[in-house]
């Protein structure tokens, strides 16, 4: 299983994340079993995907079905972020 954190800046926190919770069929067609997501300052949100398909999720990130959901969501343009973590540190 593959985690992907995708942060971007949005215009209003509740909004991003009531937008976010409707998008299970995106994140279904990504490979994503799970999601975690929360807001930190300034109007930045953040999201934790497991992704069984890393190949898939990034097409359909890339994707107009992704963008109108950025868009309805209002994620500002220019803002998304996106880290694959390739590295476990075990304690």
């Amino acid at each position: 299983m593959t985690k992907v954190i995708v942060k971007a800046e949005v215009e209003d926190i509740e909004r991003w994340k009531t937008g976010f919770a409707t998008h299970a069929d995106l994140f279904k067609r990504q490979g994503v079993t799970v999601a975690y997501y929360g807001a930190g300052e300034s109007n930045k949100g953040a999201a934790c995907f497991e992704t069984n398909d890393l190949d898939a999720f990034m097409e359909i990130l890339q994707s107009p079905d992704t963008a109108e959901a950025m868009s309805h969501d209002g994620i500002v343009d220019g803002t998304v972020e996106v880290f694959v973590l390739d590295s476990i540190l075990e304690t």
